[in-house]
């Protein structure tokens, strides 16, 4: 392994991309290049269940709200069966999925919720895009989605 030296903005941007605690440089470099993560190191960027949707023209939204929304309906087409376990993810006192809007206005202010397109579930959008992006991780985790398509998701939210 070798020592780069990297100016401050540069040191920000890299830190900011982690998605999980503990997650080397080395890691978030290979995924934000689209990199392979062995040893070997192809250049060939990873399939996962999600890659055909994240490359679908209608991924240029306005919000990332609506980008948000888009990834987890993609999800639930994919994963329909474990989808019920979104609903175990939820902060210290507000409830981030719900089968309905209220459950999510219960409990807390300004949660703003709406339904994940086709399904009959609803999520909190007032939090910021980096909170977005960990949920999004964990709910794709949580219905059973590699850490690849986890990942490239919620990379592909803007922050």
């Amino acid at each position: 392994m070798r020592t780069i030296e990297i100016d401050n903005e540069l040191y920000i941007h890299i830190a900011s991309q982690t998605l999980e605690i503990g997650e080397s440089a080395n890691s978030i470099l290979r995924r934000i290049l689209g990199l392979s993560n062995d040893a070997q190191g192809g250049s060939a960027p990873r399939h996962h269940e999600l890659a055909q949707a994240l490359e679908h023209p209608s991924l240029e939204f306005k919000t990332a709200v609506d980008q948000f929304l888009f990834i987890l309906g993609e999800a639930y087409k994919i994963k329909p069966d474990t989808f019920d376990h979104i609903l175990e993810i939820q902060g210290r006192e507000r409830k981030y999925f719900s089968r309905s809007r209220e459950e999510i206005e219960k409990s807390g202010n300004s949660t703003q919720p709406k339904q994940i397109p086709g399904t009959d579930y609803w999520v909190m959008t007032n939090s910021p895009n980096r909170q977005k992006k960990s949920m999004l991780r964990e709910a794709l985790l949580a219905i059973g989605m590699s850490k690849g398509a986890a990942g490239a998701a919620a990379q592909s939210l803007p922050f």
